[in-house]
C-alpha cells in the first residue's frame, strides 16, 4: 500500500511568509480534492499533515482509507528554532494535547513516545526550520520513529542528507510530497509492501518494513507552484466576489491578483535565492553534523537534562 505523508489543505491556516502572510492562504487544496487526486494518482490510502491541525483530516475519517495527520511545530524554547514532526493516526483528544505541549519539545517528545504516536521527523535538511544544529537533531532523534527521506518540495541533495542521516541512526525512512497545492498531491510516496488495510499498514511503518519513492522538487517545482498559488488566490477572490456581491474583499484579491502578475517574475527569482540559501544551509548541516560530534553530543546532554 502507498501513502502520500505530507499533504496540505486550507485548514493549514495563513501563510507564513512575509508579506503574504497578511492575505495568501497557507494552501487552497480542500480535503475532497486532496482525496480525489490522491486516490487517482495511485494512493491507497491518504491522510491530510496540516500545520497544527487536523480539522482537514477530520472531514475525511470516517472512510476506511484514510488516516488522520497533523505536521507538528515544536518548538525549542531557548533559541528561534523548531521542528516539523509529522504524527499520523491520532485522536482528537491526543492532538489536543498536542497542541498544548508543542511548545515546548522536550515536554513534547516525551508524551508522543508515551502516547505510542508514530513521529517523524520532516525535512529535516531545510532552513525552513531555522537554525537547526548537529545537537538539536541528538536530542529529537531519539525520539521519533522515522525520518522523511524524500520531501517533494526539497533539493535532491537535501532528501540525500536525511537519508543518509536516517540510515545512520537506524531510522525508518518516509515519503511525502509536502503539497501545498495540487501539483504534488501523490507524487511522493511511502509504501509498505504487503499491507492490505491501514491497521497493516501502521504495523508495518512501526515494524520498519516501509520505503519511500517518488518525486523530489527543486526551484522548478517551486515556480510552478506559485503560479498555482497566484491563480488559486484569484479563483479565490472571484468566487468569494460572485457569493458575496456586498462584501468588498472579494473584489481586492481579485484585482490586486490581477495587478500583482507583472511581479511574478521577481517572485520566482526568490524561489532561485531560496534555494541558494537551502543548498548553503544543507552544506553547513552537513559538516556541524561530522565536524563537531562534540558540540553535538554537549547540547544533546543539555536537552535531554
Amino acid at each position: 500500500m502507498r501513502l502520500d505523508t505530507h499533504v496540505h489543505t486550507w485548514h493549514s491556516g495563513d501563510a507564513t511568509v512575509f508579506p503574504f502572510n497578511h492575505f495568501m492562504r497557507e494552501c487552497y487544496n480542500t480535503p475532497d480534492g486532496v482525496y480525489d487526486t490522491a486516490r487517482r494518482r495511485g494512493m491507497d490510502l491518504v491522510t491530510i499533515t496540516d500545520h497544527d491541525q487536523i480539522s482537514g483530516a477530520l472531514e475525511l475519517a470516517h472512510r476506511p482509507d484514510v488516516l488522520v495527520g497533523c505536521e507538528v511545530t515544536a518548538e525549542f524554547t531557548d533559541v528561534d528554532l523548531c521542528v516539523h514532526l509529522n504524527v499520523l493516526d491520532i485522536s482528537p483528544a491526543q492532538h489536543d494535547e498536542i497542541q498544548r505541549l508543542r511548545h515546548d519539545v522536550r515536554q513534547l517528545m516525551p508524551f508522543l513516545h508515551d502516547q505510542g504516536i508514530y513521529t517523524s521527523l520532516n525535512h529535516v535538511a531545510s532552513g525552513i526550520n531555522g537554525p537547526l544544529t548537529a545537537g538539536h537533531l541528538a536530542a529529537i532523534l531519539p525520539w521519533v520513529d522515522g525520518l522523511e527521506v524524500i520531501n517533494g518540495t526539497r533539493l535532491p541533495s537535501q532528501n540525500r542528507t536525511a537519508l543518509c542521516l536516517a540510515q545512520a541512526a537506524g531510522k525508518h525512512s518516509l515519503g511525502g510530497g509536502d503539497s501545498h497545492t495540487g501539483r504534488g498531491i501523490g507524487l511522493t510516496w511511502t509504501e509498505v509492501p504487503g499491507a492490505r488495510t491501514r491497521e497493516e499498514f501502521m504495523a508495518g511503518l512501526r515494524a520498519g518494513r516501509a520505503t519511500a519513492a517518488g518525486d523530489h522538487g527543486g526551484h522548478c517545482t517551486m515556480i510552478s507552484d506559485m503560479w498555482r498559488f497566484a491563480g488559486n488566490f484569484v479563483t479565490e477572490g472571484v468566487t468569494s466576489a460572485v457569493r458575496r456581491p456586498s462584501d468588498w474583499r472579494g473584489y481586492a484579491s481579485t484585482f490586486g491578483g490581477v495587478l500583482a502578475l507583472p511581479i511574478m517574475p521577481l517572485v520566482m527569482a526568490g524561489a532561485f535565492v531560496h534555494f541558494v540559501h537551502e543548498q548553503r544551509f544543507n552544506r553547513d548541516l552537513l559538516y556541524d553534523l561530522l565536524a563537531k560530534p562534540a558540540e553535538a553530543a554537549r547540547v544533546a546532554r543539555v536537552w535531554a537534562a
